[in-house]
Parts: C-alpha cells; structure tokens; sequence
C-alpha cells in the first residue's frame, strides 16, 4: 500500500517491488489483479525478454522496474488495503471490501465466476477530495463518510483501523494538494479577512450568500445536512455595502455548518416565531455571561446534555466567570474537561468550540478572564486537538489571535503543533503544572538536569510539550554537535539509583508525563542520562577546535568502561601483539594523567587501568605492564594538559577495528562454521559474529547485504545475500529485542544518509514505524 504523496526512489524499494508484481504477474493465486491487467502487463514485459518467471533477473534498468510499477499504482486493486465492510445489499456468494489506496476509497465486492474463480470487482472509487469528513465511531463499528454529493455508512469489525487510516491519508493528502496550491493561490486577488468578530455580519444579502456558497463549496455541507439562512435585518442591509462574508476557514463559516441552531426562536414581544438572523448567528459564537442550555455542535453521537453543560460551567470557572463549586479549584475543572474528552472523543471539538466561544468578543467583568481562557486552552492543547473537520478553522484562529494575545496564541500554536506531531501527553498535568502556568504565563519553564557519562551536568529549561527528542536535540546543541545524522547517534535514559535499573526513553515519550509517572510512584532517586548508543558518523579527529571540552569528557568517560570491559581487544591465538601491548599501555598512561594524579601509579592502580581480559593473560605479567605505564608516563605523558591526555586516548582507541561495535552474546547458532556460544557485533560496517576469547572474526554480514531481520522472543533470524535466494542465519541471542533495535536505528541512519538529507519517505521511515512498536512486542522485524 502506498499513501497519498509516497515515492519509490530508493533501488532496494524498487528491486523489491518490480520482484513482488513480476511473481504475482506469473501466478493465478493473485485476484487482485484481473485477466485484462496481467494479459498487458505480460505484454509488456515481454517487450523486455521477461516471457516467463525465470526470466525475472533480465531487467536490469531501473527505469524499466520504475515504469512497470508505475503502471501496476494505476490497477485499482492491487496497492489497496483491504477491509470487510458491509454497507449496500449484498448477495449471495458475495463478500463486500473497502479499498483504501493513494488513490483513494473504493467499494469492492468479491464473487466467483462461471469458471468457480474467485474476483473482486470495485463498484465505486470515491477520490480523496471529494470526502468532506469521517465521523465518530458509532456503536462499536460503524462510521459515516461525507462526501461532496451523498454520504456513506460502513460497518466493520475493524472499523477503528479504517478510520484511522482513512483520516491519515486525508490528512496527508490535504497537506500535500495545500502546498501544491500555496503559490498559485498567493497571486490570486482575495477579499481581506476580517479581524474582529463584530466586522462578520456586516453584510448579509441573499446575493453575497449565494456568491459565497459558489466560491466555496467544499465548504457547504452536503444537502443530506439541515442547512439554515438567516434573513438580513434592517441594520445588515444598511451595512451590505461594506464588506462582504468572511472567507478562509473563520470560526463564522464554521458555526454556519456545524453549530446545533433551533428552526425557530419566540420573539421578544410576541409568542410568534420568527427567522434567525446574522445578529443571532453572532451571539453563537461570542462570550456568554451564562452557562449554554445545549450544546454548540450538532454531534452524531448522543452525548448526554448534563455533561456538555458541565464542561461549560469548569470552562467559566477556570475563567473565573462564575463560582467554584465547594472545595472545587482550577486543576478540578480541568481535570473534568480532559477525562470527559478522554472518554467522549466527540466533546474533544465542542469543549474546544466553547472555550473559543468563551475567548471571543469577552465582556467579562474579571481582568484575567481572557487570559486564563487561553491559559486553559493551552493546557488542553498538551492532550488533544481538533478533528480534522474543525482543524482549518481552529488554527486560524489562532493565527488571528496573535496580534491581541500574542504570546498566549504562539503558546497554545506550539501545544497544537506538538501534539499533531507526537500524539499529545498521555497523563494529566499535576497541581505545580497548571499553578506555574496560571502564575506566570511568559516563563512555563523549569530547569532540568541530564547528566553526561562521568557526571557532568547539563541543564535544560523544559516546557509542557517537550519531548525526549527535543531534549537530545537542544543537548546535542550544547555540545555543539551541527550534523543533524549524529544527533540521532544519542538517546536519553532515565536510571533509577535505588533499584539499578536504566530504561532507554522514547524520542516521543513526554519528559513532563515521565517526571509525573516517577514522582507518583514516589521514585524520587531517578535521573536522566545521554549517551551515544550508535557509532556511524565517527569525527576524524578530536580536538577542541571541533568539538567542545564538554563532549570531549563525554565521549571520554563513555568510552573507558567499555575499554575496561576488554570486549574490543583482539587476540591473535590468545596472544597480545607487541604494538597493541604498547597502545594499552599508552592508553593506560593517558587514562592516570586524565585522573589528574601527580606520584607514579603502584601496581594495585595499575590493574585498575587495564582491559579485564588482558589481566587474565600469562603472556604479560603485571610488572612487565607497570615498567611498559611508567616509561609512558616519564617519557611524555605526565606533562599534557589532562584535556589533551583524553583527546589523545578518543584518538586512539577509534583506530581499533572493533570500536563503535556493540556486543551480544550469541548461545547457539544453527550454521556449523560458526563456533558457539561466540561474540555478536553490531558497528557502521554490519553484524559480525567473533569468537568468544579471542574477538577474532568469524563471519560478517554487511548491512548492504541485509534483506530482513526477524525475532520471535530471543531467537533471531537474519536474511541476507540476494533478494531471490537469500542466505539465512538463524540464533539465540541474551537480548535479542536490543539486538533488533539498534540494528534498526544503524539501517535507518544508513538510509537517511544516503538519501542526502532529502525529505522523502524511504526505507527509514518505514523502519522506524516498525520501530516504534518493537519495545513489548514478542516478535519484530527489520526490513
């Protein structure tokens, strides 16, 4: 499945695609494509020498594999992702799909033929710019889509998927077509929009409504809705010549649509009915002094009234437009509204039209009411935004809001532009969140450690909305790292003193909602940790010019545990060369002098200095090691700059063949060349697996070779070679989860810097998608 704006331009995507629709060509197992679709395209491979199967390997271009997939997204079937659904009268022996492609939607139902052959046939294609909006999920599965001419229900056991998707790739494709249209629609004479409120209404003739509804359509509902027309008063025909209807998604356009307005009002004077007018209009969507009796928004779910009402009332108390109940404070009322929006997914839009309605034209006697409206609209946004349906005319307003409350809207815009991107906080704020915010709207901030390898602190001021990957992000800036393929080399993890426990974090994990899980488990000793967990973009140098003292002891005092660790030496028959024992010992050397120790170290000190594995050797003793240290030491050592004894050790070591590797323990392995249990390393280059004693190398598989990588549990299976026949090695590795991981994150950076910072969806996205849902899930899989 493809969506609305995906591309293909990496070759291995391309190589497998052309592979999958060549053997789904030559096979009959395949319905998705029917008879007329395979007789031409076998016509035109055949053009290129492929006559059967076997000739699969004759293409060789990639403009050849690039046009027969091309013309394979045209089949209406074959890219569809296909849903059970039942929505029109079925018949016997038929089963009914949905069709979502980058096409768009379409209706498909399966049927044999005269010859007992199974075959799907689309009944209706429905584009994406013809679907106006999805509605709430009804009764467990069901959903409504708007369309420009009629609506459809679907009914599906997997209806929450179908949704989600359908509002994924609308979402993408709006998106897209928006940029597309940006710079024509700049050189196109448009009406000013109007600022304030009360501007809305000055002109109300039939002419300009009707002008309006012709200019923009898509935004008129469908005549399936109940739509209403106020007729001008007196006052809006002496106005008509001033301006005319808003336009470009305002709140006004919106109410028109979607506000729940009665067919008729009693008159003031009289108990007659008579029309609504623009002045009514008005009041729907302008701050109200009491509490509203129904709710804003015609909802297709019946949610009960009681509770809309409610919301409103915590919306004016927050605001301090109307008394607290007893004993009830600001973080009750806003509790209230999230867990309702929480649980009634359909108030998440009125709750957010009331607050609007509460922060227009407001007439409060309180000073602050404006100002803690937008304060609360603010904190929602940390947890949810509007629909898509509401989502134009809902950051518009925003925009038009800045020149009167300029910092409180880019606060509430940045909240918004977080949640879109990473799926809003997933616990509600504490009583110190929402005080500080209340307090002190301009600095909602506070300063938070992270500690580097060695101890060393770095502080952040972090927001409500910050993410872990915010945070690498401004601490890679700190360290003056620039290349933005490095900054990925880093994760955070929070570390718990008491238990000894580390948890890598999420980059889309909110530090806020960490901090809040800690303390209300009362873990009080944590603290937050970087490190480099990947080694693909290794500097050439270390020097001070490049990089700053501080990451210079980052990397030093990373870097000296695995040294000491012993994993990375390599042993030639379980012997150390005479130039390695001069690098350890020269290592060592540099290692005293970074401790900034003036006398010559003793023996004892100098075990501590050294490789557990090469302690365990006969071939150097100890003395010969401490004579080897202290000639290092007099000779040049013991006069550096401790700054330059560890920039020398960075340089050092990276010249190791095994530096940058990370090490797993292999238990079995099923390919008898290699011995077991043995040393599994992941660096830049790929997977090799070592010998346990001696590190020396036993087999290699480059990441280029890489086809797929799977685990079930802690067994791991790793495809490579060729994309037809691949060679597969299949193990038992201690942390088989970790191993997929960071073999994962390696292919990602590969495919990020290959594509030369280009933003284009490839294979790295994909892998990280597929990512995101490895941390508790028994099987996962890479490519």
């Amino acid at each position: 499945v493809f969506s609305p704006t995906e591309t293909f331009e990496q070759p291995i995507l391309i190589e497998l695609l052309y592979l999958q629709i060549v053997h789904d060509i030559f096979s009959s197992v395949c319905i998705r494509i029917s008879e007329a679709e395979r007789t031409n395209m076998k016509i035109f491979l055949s053009s290129h020498g492929v006559a059967t199967i076997s000739d699969i390997n004759l293409i060789k271009a990639l403009p050849a594999k690039k046009d027969i997939i091309e013309q394979a997204r045209q089949w209406p079937i074959y890219f569809c992702r296909l849903f059970p659904i039942s929505t029109f009268v079925s018949h016997p022996n038929e089963e009914q799909f949905l069709g979502l492609s980058h096409c768009g939607i379409r209706l498909i139902k399966q049927s044999r033929t005269t010859t007992k052959k199974d075959a799907l046939e689309v009944l209706e294609t429905f584009p994406f710019d013809t679907i106006q909006c999805v509605s709430p999920i009804q009764n467990d599965s069901t959903i409504e889509l708007t369309l420009s001419k009629k609506r459809i229900t679907l009914s599906s056991h997997r209806i929450l998927c179908v949704k989600q998707m359908i509002e994924n790739y609308l979402q993408e494709y709006r998106t897209d077509g928006n940029k597309q249209q940006s710079h024509g629609s700049n050189q196109k004479l448009t009406s000013p929009l109007l600022s304030n409120t009360s501007d809305l209404f000055k002109s109300s003739s039939q002419t300009s409504l009707l002008s309006y509804s012709q200019t923009f359509s898509e935004l008129i509902p469908s005549t399936s809705f109940e739509i209403y027309t106020p007729k001008p008063t007196k006052n809006d025909m002496a106005c008509s010549s001033l301006s005319v209807l808003p336009t470009g998604h305002s709140m006004m356009e919106f109410a028109l649509q979607n506000f729940k307005i009665p067919n008729k009002r009693r008159s003031k004077k009289r108990w007659k009915t008579s029309e609504w007018t623009w002045q009514d209009y008005a009041e729907l969507i302008k701050w109200s002094k009491s509490p509203i009796e129904t709710p804003l928004l015609r909802h297709s779910s019946k949610d009960p009234i009681r509770i809309v009402r409610q919301c409103f009332l915590s919306i004016m108390r927050f605001m301090n437009d109307h008394t607290m109940s007893r004993g009830q404070t600001d973080i009750d009322c806003l509790h209230y509204l999230l867990k309702n929006m929480h649980k009634h997914r359909s108030l998440i839009d009125e709750i957010l039209c009331q607050i609007i309605k509460q922060l227009t034209d407001n007439k409060s006697v309180k000073t602050d009411s404006i100002e803690r409206g937008w304060k609360l609209l603010a904190l929602i946004l940390n947890h949810f935004i509007p629909s898509e349906h509401l989502q134009p005319y809902f950051v518009k307003y925003l925009h038009d809001n800045r020149s009167k409350n300029e910092k409180l809207a880019l606060l509430c815009l940045q909240h918004y532009e977080q949640t879109l991107k990473y799926g809003g906080r997933k616990n509600p704020p504490n009583k110190g969140e929402v005080d500080l915010l209340i307090a002190n709207a301009e600095n909602v901030g506070k300063n938070q450690t992270f500690i580097l390898p060695g101890g060393y602190p770095l502080s952040l001021v972090i927001t409500p909305s910050m993410v872990i990957d915010d945070c690498r992000n401004l601490l890679c800036e700190r360290l003056n790292m620039s290349n933005p393929l490095e900054t990925d080399e880093y994760s955070i993890f929070i570390i718990s003193a008491s238990d000894h426990s580390a948890r890598l974090l999420d980059p889309k994990e909110y530090l806020i909602d960490i901090i809040n899980e800690c303390l209300r488990v009362n873990m009080i000793d944590f603290h937050f940790m970087m490190k480099r967990i990947l080694w693909f973009n290794i500097p050439f140098i270390f020097n001070t010019n490049n990089q700053s003292e501080t990451f210079i002891h980052f990397m030093y005092h990373q870097l000296i545990p695995e040294l000491l660790e012993g994993t990375m030496i390599i042993l030639n028959n379980n012997h150390l060369s005479d130039e390695l024992v001069q690098e350890i010992s020269l290592m060592a050397a540099l290692q005293y002098r970074a401790s900034n120790k003036i006398d010559l170290p003793t023996m004892r000190e100098i075990k501590s200095l050294l490789p557990a594995t090469i302690l365990k050797l006969k071939s150097v003793v100890p003395r010969e090691w401490t004579i080897a240290i202290h000639d290092k030491l007099r000779s040049f050592v013991e006069s550096m700059p401790i700054i330059e004894a560890k920039i020398q050790f960075l340089n050092l070591i990276k010249t190791w063949p095994l530096f940058g590797t990370t090490f797993f323990i292999v238990e079995s392995i099923d390919d008898p060349t290699i011995r077991s249990p043995c040393f599994s390393g992941i660096s830049r280059n790929g997977i090799v697996f070592l010998d346990l004693d001696t590190r020396e190398t036993l087999f290699t598989i480059l990441f280029d070779d890489v086809v797929s990588i799977r685990r079930h549990r802690n067994s791991i299976a790793i495809k490579y070679g060729s994309l037809n026949q691949p060679n597969v090695i299949l193990c038992q590795i201690d942390k088989a989860q970790d191993f997929v991981t960071l073999s994962g994150r390696y292919l990602s950076l590969i495919g990020r810097s290959l594509s030369s910072g280009l933003e284009r969806k490839s294979d790295a996205q994909q892998i990280h998608r597929s990512l995101t849902s490895i941390c508790n899930d028994a099987i996962s899989t890479v490519l």
